[in-house]
């Protein structure tokens, strides 16, 4: 029932929409597939109680605040998150630059830069509960744009927004292409329009065909500073690599630009369909590789070295014991002093049973 509302969710596209709302959830499914208990449970403590710790329930919720007919109260207070879903480059650079196309040293506002404030906040400790939350939500679905190819798209197209044509008959641009339309003839075609029996599929190609990527797929760079595992400068250049080499080029291997409108069937989807799977998962194993480092780093936050732990409470002790002695000596130093003091008083000034007796 979930995946049959999250697909019909998905027929609100819009510009910076990576994936569709079919696209997220499978990636964070296949993210939750992968968590440790401990950060099931991380999870499930920075969801809304009614999400009932399942990822996927709000893996849309930074396209859906953007817009008035998702959000018509509050979408104007989210405009300035639009651009922090996607990264334009250079038209065939066929290559990323953060600091050509990130403002690296500026305000780093781009789905690179995101991934990595998000990460950060969400590892955050002195964040209170609200904070965390919306680092969570917003980290699921930016790791899910960054694996969408066309998120690191051309600078003149819009990401291949502006790149318009025909896919088996229906008109839509390339952007829209990758986000929703192969995944959904996928579903449709192959799957009886189940998306539960796509993510099975999925989960299976997972841990046969690839299973001998996956540990590959969570290793940073050598070069790539993320302690969390979110090598996103990485997984932007595999994008630029996807574009040049299969995304902007039509079934007889010409580059779509905006000039001329394409005509694409069952060559391309055939031959792209296995880059959109490979995209979906490794987004999904990836989320799950960033949330289980922010929980397993946080945990030897909260408990450190059982030895550190036996020192402080030996030094506890003793500073206890000290202290103890020093307020022990100082009460019978005022005990003495009283002593003395009541034994040298003169004998007019003691007490009436010592006055003399009449005669």
């Amino acid at each position: 029932m979930f995946f049959t509302l999250v697909l019909l969710g998905s027929l609100y596209i819009s510009t910076v929409n990576g994936w569709g709302a079919t696209g997220h959830a499978l990636v964070a499914r296949i993210a939750q597939n992968t968590l440790t208990q401990e950060a099931q449970k991380f999870v499930q403590d920075h969801l809304p109680w009614y999400a009932k710790g399942d990822l996927s329930m709000l893996a849309s919720w930074p396209d859906t605040i953007l817009y008035p007919d998702t959000n018509p109260v509050e979408y104007l207070n989210w405009q300035w998150s639009k651009e922090l879903h996607y990264v334009n480059t250079p038209d065939w650079a066929c290559n990323y630059d953060r600091h050509r196309d990130c403002d690296w040293a500026g305000g780093q506002r781009c789905v690179d830069g995101s991934i990595q404030n998000y990460t950060n906040r969400l590892a955050d400790i002195s964040l209170d509960s609200t904070q965390r939350q919306e680092a969570l939500r917003f980290l699921v679905h930016f790791i899910g744009d960054v694996h969408q190819p066309l998120h690191a798209g051309f600078t003149s197209d819009r990401g291949g927004n502006s790149i318009k044509g025909q896919f088996f008959g229906k008109a839509t641009n390339l952007h829209s292409l990758w986000d929703t339309v192969m995944i959904e003839r996928r579903i449709s075609t192959d799957f009886q329009s189940d998306s539960s029996k796509y993510l099975a599929y999925l989960l299976n190609v997972m841990h046969t065909t690839y299973i001998r990527n996956i540990s590959q797929w969570t290793k940073c760079p050598s070069n790539d500073e993320s302690k969390y595992l979110a090598c996103s400068t990485a997984w932007i250049d595999e994008n630029s690599d996807l574009n040049c080499d299969h995304v902007y080029r039509n079934e007889q291997d010409q580059r779509m630009t905006i000039s001329q409108q394409f005509k694409l069937s069952d060559i391309y989807f055939n031959t792209r369909m296995i880059f959109v799977e490979a995209r979906l998962l490794q987004g999904g194993v990836r989320l799950g590789a960033v949330i289980n480092k922010v929980v397993e780093l946080q945990k030897h936050h909260h408990h450190p070295k059982k030895g550190h732990d036996q020192l402080c409470t030996g030094t506890m002790l003793l500073m206890a014991v000290i202290l103890f002695q020093v307020v022990l000596a100082f009460l019978i130093v005022i005990y003495v002093a009283a002593r003395r003091r009541n034994y040298r008083r003169p004998l007019a000034q003691m007490p009436g049973v010592f006055h003399s007796v009449k005669a």
